[in-house]
C-alpha cells in the first residue's frame, strides 16, 4: 500500500527531551489519505483509536527493551574482564544478574499489548489503554535507571560483589512491577 513518507518531527516532540518523545505524533503524521477518509467513517475512529495506543504503547516496550539488551552487552564485556583479571568468583554471579536482566527484557518486550476479544470475560478499553502506556512509560525511567548502574559497574571495582548483588535486587524488583503491568491488563499477576 502507498505510503506518503515519513514527516519530520514536531516542534512539540522535540521540546520533551526524551528518545521516545512525540511517538503520538509520530503516527499521527504518518497516516495516509485513506487512513485519514477511514477516521471519518462511523465506529472506525474509536477502533483505530485503540489501535493506535496499542501500537504507540508497543513501540515504547520494544525501545525499553533495546536498551536493556544495551545493558547486556555492557555485562557481557564486564564478564570478559573479569576473566582477564583472573577473579573467576564474580563471573557467576555477573551470570546471574545477567538471567534476571534477560528475562526482564523479554517480558518487556513481549507483554500484553491489551487485546481482547468480543467474547472475553476482561475488557481493554481505552482509559485501561492508556494507564498501560503511562505504566509502561516509568518503566523506561526504571529502565534507564537499572542501565545506568550496570554501566557504571568494573571489573577493578572493589564493591563490585555488593553492586552486583544491587543490581540483581533492582532487576527483581523491576520485574515485579511488569507482573503489576498484567494486573493492570488482566486483573490478575502472576
Amino acid at each position: 500500500m502507498w505510503r506518503d513518507p515519513p514527516r519530520p518531527v514536531s516542534a512539540a516532540a522535540l521540546s520533551k527531551g526524551d528518545a521516545m518523545a512525540g511517538v503520538d505524533d509520530r503516527i499521527e503524521e504518518s497516516k495516509n489519505w485513506l487512513e485519514r477518509f477511514l477516521e471519518k467513517v462511523p465506529g472506525y475512529r474509536g477502533y483505530k483509536q485503540k489501535e493506535l495506543r496499542r501500537e504507540a504503547d508497543k513501540v515504547e516496550r520494544v525501545f525499553t527493551a533495546g536498551r536493556l539488551d544495551g545493558c547486556l552487552a555492557g555485562l557481557d564485556q564486564l564478564k570478559l574482564d573479569l576473566v582477564k583479571a583472573q577473579k573467576l568468583d564474580l563471573v557467576g554471579e555477573v551470570d546471574v544478574v545477567m538471567r534476571k536482566l534477560r528475562r526482564v527484557r523479554d517480558r518487556l518486550q513481549f507483554a500484553d499489548y491489551g487485546y481482547a476479544g468480543l467474547f472475553d470475560p476482561t475488557k481493554v478499553d481505552q482509559a485501561v489503554l492508556d494507564q498501560l502506556r503511562a505504566f509502561d512509560q516509568a518503566l523506561e525511567t526504571e529502565a534507564t535507571g537499572v542501565c545506568d548502574l550496570a554501566e557504571s559497574l568494573a571489573a577493578d571495582s572493589p564493591s563490585l560483589a555488593a553492586d552486583l548483588r544491587l543490581l540483581g535486587e533492582r532487576l527483581e524488583t523491576f520485574d515485579a512491577r511488569l507482573s503489576d503491568r498484567e494486573t493492570i491488563v488482566t486483573g490478575a499477576g502472576r
